[in-house]
């Protein structure tokens, strides 16, 4: 009997898994930004998360972050919550702490609770614009400081450093085309 259940949930689960996609690309603005780096956060078979990377074609990833002068975008997909903390992780609370004041950080707090399976986290810079956050598609938080995005990169490093460390994860995921 367990087999007979096993064998359609293992589809299930494959199916769901290899229809995962992300957008080839996104516009900010009136700039196209092709996707640099997707993967897929997973534990054993469990698929927390889609993520993809956008920056210029012409600049190496890790530059397009750093550069103020330059878009990029960062889209994520939840696609479970089974180990997701209720809080924000203290490393990126912290990093916006010393970033951005009271009330928009409030906001982003909100949002970060209320996620929910299915929904989609955009965090995207453009020149003149600045940094935004949106929860499909709706504002939650924006900010003309690109020093933001930066403690948040400094904070995902994990003390690794910034260069190494996007290097290898965008050589690990390349996207699919």
């Amino acid at each position: 009997m367990r087999r007979v259940l096993a064998l359609p949930l293992l589809a299930l689960v494959l199916t769901s898994a290899t229809a995962i996609q992300v957008p080839s690309a996104v516009r900010l603005g009136r700039e196209t930004l092709p996707a640099a780096s997707c993967a897929t956060r997973e534990t054993l078979w469990i698929h927390h998360y889609v993520a993809a990377l956008y920056v210029p074609p012409s600049a190496p990833p890790v530059a397009a972050l750093q550069d103020p002068r330059r878009a990029k975008a960062l889209q994520v997909q939840i696609l479970s919550k089974t180990f997701m903390p209720r809080e924000m992780p203290k490393k990126y609370r912290l990093a916006l702490e010393q970033t951005l004041d009271r009330a928009t950080l409030a906001s982003i707090q909100a949002a970060w609770r209320e996620l929910a399976v299915g929904d989609r986290v955009m965090l995207a810079y453009a020149p003149g614009a600045g940094l935004s956050l949106q929860l499909n598609e709706r504002t939650v938080a924006r900010t003309a400081r690109h020093d933001v995005l930066e403690a948040l990169l400094r904070a995902w490093a994990d003390d690794e450093p910034l260069t190494a460390r996007v290097n290898r994860v965008v050589a690990r995921h390349p996207c699919r085309s």
